[in-house]
């Protein structure tokens, strides 16, 4: 390259990336992730809840420590897939003494690819800057859309209406300081150990919605990959993991029974052959497709559907604390 022609290229090619660098950051609002990632790199902890909004709202971790002694953060949230849990799995053995891992399974997560949204990246985008987000990025983002990777911001290219409110939070105390408040409303809580208790409200609740099903012909691989690369990271470094399949209520489970059915087949026989503990407390009195130990166990577990906020399975705060103390207990005599 002729060196003048040169001298112009690189400053251009440096402004550009610092351009887009600047605008990924500008557009992406301040959520409770960038609040979690702060309290897995400051808190005392030795368990980490990973999985879906189902367990985000149904495993509070102010329970598990009081009947069964676990130090935990709720990592869990919606869109979460096995390529970010496992790299939530990495951060926190890499931030604390990590003896406890619980994952739940959502076998919706398991089919099809994961939507390429403003969620896609919503873990991604606030994991601290190392080795291990450069190879995140590598995993991810470089199979995402062409957009995506170069552009990350493209997935929220509909924040920029929002631009003056974004500067004016980016600059604010409560973006330094992590300040939670913003993210309790009249509908839920957030609680600083990554939990959302979800209050007994109306404004919250509905019944009109129809839940993601498993279906074994749009099995996606990729969350196999990264489940077996969680377990097998678990395993090396002497961590418990321990799968969970939340419960749903049960006129859900009766509604799409032969979905869930195969899928509690599937998993109870890929977690045996992987020598990976799953506690299945999917359906209550009519599991019929679950072994007896595992109808057992769901029966001590609510199910009704007026614990849940919708028919898909997000717990009320109450129903939450009461699923807690039994998997507490549960994962004691493990």
């Amino acid at each position: 390259m002729h060196p003048i022609k040169g001298a112009v290229f690189l400053p251009v090619i440096v402004a550009f990336l610092a351009a887009n660098a600047l605008l990924s950051y500008t557009l992406y609002p301040y959520t409770y992730t960038r609040a979690m990632f702060h309290e897995m790199e400051t808190a005392d902890y030795d368990t980490l809840i990973i999985g879906g909004s189902h367990a985000k709202c149904g495993v509070d971790p102010s329970v598990l420590k009081e009947k069964g002694g676990f130090s935990a953060i709720n990592a869990a949230q919606g869109g979460e897939h096995t390529i970010d849990m496992y790299y939530l799995v990495r951060k926190a053995a890499e931030s604390t003494e990590l003896k406890t891992v619980i994952c739940e399974i959502d076998p919706s997560y398991w089919v099809d690819e994961p939507n390429q949204t403003q969620e896609y990246v919503s873990v991604y985008h606030d994991y601290p800057w190392s080795f291990l987000k450069a190879g995140y990025f590598a995993r991810k983002m470089l199979r995402a859309d062409f957009r995506t990777a170069p552009f990350e911001w493209y997935l929220y290219r509909q924040q920029i209406s929002h631009l003056p409110e974004l500067l004016r939070e980016k600059g604010s105390r409560e973006y330094r300081e992590y300040d939670i408040s913003q993210f309790t409303d009249t509908v839920q809580s957030y609680h600083e150990d990554g939990f959302i208790a979800r209050f007994r409200v109306e404004e919250g609740t509905t019944r009109e919605d129809v839940p993601a099903l498993w279906d074994r012909t749009q099995y996606n691989a990729d969350e196999q990959k990264y489940f077996e690369k969680t377990v097998d990271f678990c395993r090396k470094s002497g961590i418990e993991m321990t799968a969970v399949v939340m419960p749903i209520p049960d006129a859900t489970y009766e509604a799409y029974r032969e979905s869930y059915d195969d899928a509690l087949a599937f998993f109870r026989e890929y977690m045996a052959a992987r020598g990976v503990t799953l506690l299945d407390y999917l359906a209550g009195e009519d599991g019929g497709n679950q072994e007896s130990a595992s109808r057992d166990r769901a029966q001590r577990v609510p199910h009704n559907l007026d614990d849940f906020c919708d028919n898909e399975g997000h717990m009320y705060e109450d129903a939450a604390a009461a699923f807690s103390e039994v998997l507490a207990e549960d994962l004691k005599r493990l």
